[in-house]
């Protein structure tokens, strides 16, 4: 049987991922996540130490999605995973499983960051400042903070929370609405995420007003994965300082290579 990715709506992911947070909230007060949160190793820096403009730090993105036949892990490791891309030559690597139903992916995350000696950034929607130390026990060094997922008070919280935690916040935006209101903040990254709604392709013109309105001093990453080669030549012209790209597009050396190439990597050995 051939597979499908089934993507419920994102209102029905959210509601879910409440039920769940009420749940572990009610069985383990926040003080003891944040006590196993502060026997962790310090997180990894996440694009402090790119300040060469030129130099683009690649992120390779490992994503669950939900199989037709029933499965719900066939053909799923995301610590081989890590591994290998790890091996393939990746700056860090980012983890995203809330586009389904799927309720291991903090396990995941913890399994992850134990395997590799990178930075894992966490791509699932954070909603409450509970996941935000859950992430951290968890190994977490960054998270992707969803503008359109939380109203602003939420993730004004969100971004404080994340940096007393030690972690990079990235806050992704998809609309200059997001993008002032981010702005504000006064992150440490911005992450872009321009497709059209209608046909998933790129949309390189909103991208390109969207990073030409953010200041030096900001870190900018494209944050929805790149699932092609055509995709990261797109928006290598953007002037980023990292990107995500989705697993299928570093599994061969011809692959790697083709995006140093693109990227602008062959001479730098460490962004």
């Amino acid at each position: 049987m051939t597979t499908k990715e089934l993507v419920p709506q994102l209102d029905v992911i959210l509601a879910a991922k409440r039920r769940s947070l009420a749940e572990r909230k009610a069985k383990t007060p926040i003080e003891a996540v944040r006590a196993l949160a502060s026997m962790q190793q310090r997180p990894y820096p996440v694009l402090s130490t790119v300040t060469d403009p030129g130099t683009v730090m690649l992120i390779g993105q490992i994503k669950y999605t939900l199989p037709l036949t029933g499965d719900l892990h066939l053909g799923y490791d995301p610590v081989a995973s890590a591994l290998r891309i790890s091996q393939a030559g990746v700056d860090a690597i980012a983890l995203f499983t809330d586009e389904t139903l799927y309720q291991r992916g903090l396990d995941d995350l913890v399994l992850m960051s134990r395997a590799v000696h990178l930075p894992v950034i966490s791509q699932d929607y954070v909603l409450d400042e509970y996941q935000v130390v859950e992430m951290r026990a968890a190994g977490a060094s960054g998270l992707v903070l969803h503008s359109s997922v939380v109203d602003r008070p939420t993730l004004r919280t969100l971004v404080s929370a994340t940096q007393r935690n030690r972690m990079t916040a990235i806050v992704q935006v998809a609309s200059q609405e997001e993008l002032e209101y981010a702005l504000s903040l006064s992150p440490y990254v911005i992450g872009i995420r321009s497709r059209d709604a209608a046909t998933q392709q790129l949309d390189i013109a909103n991208a390109r007003r969207l990073r030409e309105q953010i200041p030096s001093h900001i870190r900018v990453m494209f944050t929805d994965g790149l699932r092609s080669l055509d995709e990261v030549a797109q928006v290598a012209e953007l002037g980023l300082h990292a990107v995500i790209v989705r697993e299928t597009v570093i599994h061969t050396d011809n692959q790697i290579e083709t995006l140093n190439h693109l990227l602008n990597r062959q001479n730098s050995d460490q962004p």
